[in-house]
């Protein structure tokens, strides 16, 4: 119910997930990322670019199994290690939400690295955050694994996720729930419809952002899957506006079935669109606007990811 939802985000309102980048000014009204192991690079005005990850990865020809087999154990062990110091160590929700900073700081630059993942996050002045009172829903369309890793190092402070609840029999579905990631029971239309009407509610009194993936899973091959309704639903009732998040390139990595390819030289793009106004949204035009985000989607995609055409 309501209190159960507001006692597991509650304490993650003020940890959130928090980003390791360093930034460092580079000349006058100028501004760059310090990535690990290379230079500051300049981002035009500083306000609307940024990138992380790595600059110096693993040679092409170090085997591709290698690269997945050295990632996936040390995310398994990544894993075990938060989980057990949640349990043992740090039973209070706030301090577990804390120990998934902790899980990505040392997870993401295993992969980064293993993967030459570089990110690239455009369009940041767009974020929402809880200094400004801004909550916002944040759209994702969802093609990797990676998803998890690289929304959580770019989206605001403050904002928790929702997913599918068979993705608590996941090891990542775990420390998802310690960041304060709400489950939803898709199986059952009632307790669907609660769980959504509950959040709603912490948008509003406690100006907590969602990040919502409107295709409900993976897509197999990268290519955008129709929209479900439930994500432009919440963020009409709430009366919040939503930011769709365009996330390119991360299938061709790690993708939904298959362990990936070998070093990738152009960087995932995570690029915020323009907000999207809902307080003139209806139930009678929820559809409509459905369909005009799933358009918008499309349109800034790349041709590998976009729906192939019916012949």
């Amino acid at each position: 119910g309501v209190l159960e939802l507001l006692h597991l985000a509650g304490g993650n309102v003020t940890a959130g997930v928090a980003s390791v980048r360093e930034r460092m000014e580079v000349g006058k009204g100028k501004r760059g990322v310090l990535e690990p192991g290379g230079k500051v690079e300049p981002v035009g005005d500083g306000l609307d670019v940024e990138y992380y990850g790595c600059r110096t990865p693993l040679p092409s020809f170090v085997p591709q199994f290698f690269r997945f087999a050295v990632c996936f154990t040390w995310f398994l062990t990544c894993v075990a290690c938060t989980l057990a110091l949640s349990v043992f160590l740090l039973p209070r929700r706030r301090w577990r939400a804390r120990l998934v900073k902790i899980f990505i700081v040392a997870f993401a630059p295993s992969v980064f690295f293993m993967y030459g993942i570089r990110i690239k996050v455009l369009g940041t002045r767009h974020r929402g955050s809880l200094e400004e009172n801004r909550p916002v829903v944040y759209l994702a369309n969802h093609s990797s694994t990676l998803d998890f890793v690289t929304c959580s190092r770019s989206l605001s402070t403050g904002t928790i996720a929702i997913a599918k609840r068979a993705l608590l029999l996941h090891p990542l579905g775990w420390v998802a729930w310690l960041n304060g990631t709400v489950f939803i029971d898709r199986s059952n239309r009632q307790k669907a419809i609660k769980s959504m009407n509950s959040i709603s509610g912490l948008l509003r009194e406690y100006g907590i952002s969602v990040c919502v993936f409107p295709e409900g899973t993976r897509s197999r091959d990268g290519r955008l899957q129709p929209f479900k309704k439930g994500a432009m639903h919440l963020a009409m009732q709430a009366g919040v506006p939503i930011v769709p998040v365009v996330i390119r390139g991360a299938h061709k990595i790690w993708g939904k079935f298959g362990y990936s390819i070998a070093c990738n030289e152009d960087p995932i793009e995570i690029e915020f669109l323009d907000p999207i106004d809902t307080s003139a949204w209806t139930a009678e035009t929820l559809a409509k606007h459905t369909e005009e985000l799933h358009a918008l989607f499309v349109q800034n995609l790349g041709e590998d990811q976009r729906p192939k055409k019916e012949e």
